[in-house]
């Protein structure tokens, strides 16, 4: 479990790092636009103040209220005075005097600025003969403004960022359920496979053990432990090939797929199985469309019939009935296999459980319980359905590859 948890740590972090960068990055935008919009807007305002009035009709001008504070100064160009003629000086309410602007411009003879010290944007119009204008505006209103939009942006991504933080925590809970379910059903393999190899060796133990307890065994009591040994050691070997196979199976076969000749793939299966069914009492049958074609690897198409048609002898009832048939479905290569047999009609838990590895419908021992398990491994690695549903007192295997 702390693999999970580590990776749902991590998956909130790389989460969280990245809407943190996004909305950093969106508040930076917006707060530059804005910043921008209003240093516009600041001279748009300065260049009306500084062309306001006409001088022969100032004096029926409309004040200019809607306008941030803000005042023009006439400069003599003879007498160096300066006049106030637009605004109200509103820097003497901080104890400074229109000299002392006059005297911090002349270090600034740039068309237009800003004066920080005082926090005020200038404009310096053009020179005339006699006299020239500077047009001055208070652009604290842009620092308050500003300020404010910084607020907001950080309360508003500071609460999206809390709850996505809270959404990260839920996504990575689904996030890691795959990796969850696939550790969880490793150690239920190991358990399983641990548990079937325990059974045979403490029978092989416990047949030597007798065997060599009894100081003058008799040819019986030798034939009988040999024979249970002998079982045992094939229930071991079949579970380990079962247990490669399966590892076999998981691997990606598309670097192997080629044409195989399906119809003659089955027909030859058939054939292997007919006998095996008919010491069982069972009744085998099979139905092909001739010239079937399958993409994928001949070993490992011939492994799935094997699979599928020994399971349904396996559990098929007594007397039964086992039919198989193969049909094209949709393009040229791809085919449909259905195999059905007489039984009991599978639960639901069953039928979610039947693929699984080790798990055998009856808890019965009649093999390893793998079989299945691989046959969805090889119909998975050729990007094919295998499923299971009970019709007409039959359970049917229908596999599409």
């Amino acid at each position: 479990m702390h693999v999970i948890r580590r990776l749902r740590l991590k998956f909130i972090a790389v989460f969280m790092g990245l809407m943190l960068v996004f909305s950093v990055a969106i508040g930076a935008f917006i707060y530059v636009e804005r910043r921008a919009e209003l240093q516009y807007q600041c001279m748009v305002y300065l260049l009306d103040i500084h062309n306001y009035d006409n001088r022969e009709d100032y004096a029926s001008a409309e004040p200019m209220t809607a306008y941030p504070p803000h005042f023009v100064l006439e400069i003599d160009n003879v007498t160096e005075s300066a006049t106030v003629v637009e605004g109200r000086f509103f820097l003497a309410d901080h104890g400074v005097t229109v000299d002392e602007v006059i005297d911090d411009l002349i270090g600034h003879m740039d068309e237009s600025g800003t004066l920080p010290e005082y926090g005020v944007r200038y404009f310096n119009g053009v020179r005339e003969a006699r006299a020239h204008r500077i047009s001055f505006i208070d652009v604290t209103y842009m620092d308050r403004e500003l300020n404010r939009l910084l607020r907001r942006i950080v309360f508003i991504e500071g609460t999206m960022l809390l709850a996505l933080l809270v959404v990260s925590f839920f996504l990575s809970r689904w996030f890691s359920r795959p990796a969850k379910q696939a550790m969880d059903e490793q150690t239920r393999f190991i358990a399983k496979v641990s548990h079937e190899l325990k059974t045979p060796v403490s029978i092989i133990r416990a047949n030597i053990d007798l065997i060599d307890g009894d100081k003058s065994p008799d040819e019986n009591e030798l034939l009988f432990g040999c024979e249970n040994i002998r079982h045992e050691c094939e229930r071991m070997t079949n579970l380990i090939e079962a247990m490669l196979l399966t590892g076999l199976a998981a691997q990606d076969t598309r670097s192997a797929r080629t044409a195989v000749d399906f119809t003659t793939l089955l027909e030859r299966e058939m054939l292997r199985f007919e006998v095996m069914a008919f010491d069982q009492g069972l009744t085998l049958t099979h139905t092909s469309e001739p010239g079937l074609t399958a993409t994928g690897d001949e070993i490992q198409l011939t492994r799935l019939v094997d699979i599928i048609v020994e399971n349904a002898i396996k559990y098929c009832t007594r007397g039964g009935e086992i039919c198989v048939t193969a049909e094209r479905r949709g393009g040229v290569r791809h085919i449909r296999l259905i195999c059905e047999n007489d039984g009991e009609e599978l639960t639901r838990e069953q039928k979610e459980n039947i693929f699984r590895p080790f798990y055998q419908v009856d808890g019965t021992m009649k093999g390893a319980g793998l079989g299945l398990s691989i046959a969805h491994e090889i119909v998975s690695a050729m990007r094919g359905t295998i499923d299971v549903e009970y019709l007409n007192g039959k359970n049917r295997f229908i596999i599409e590859i």
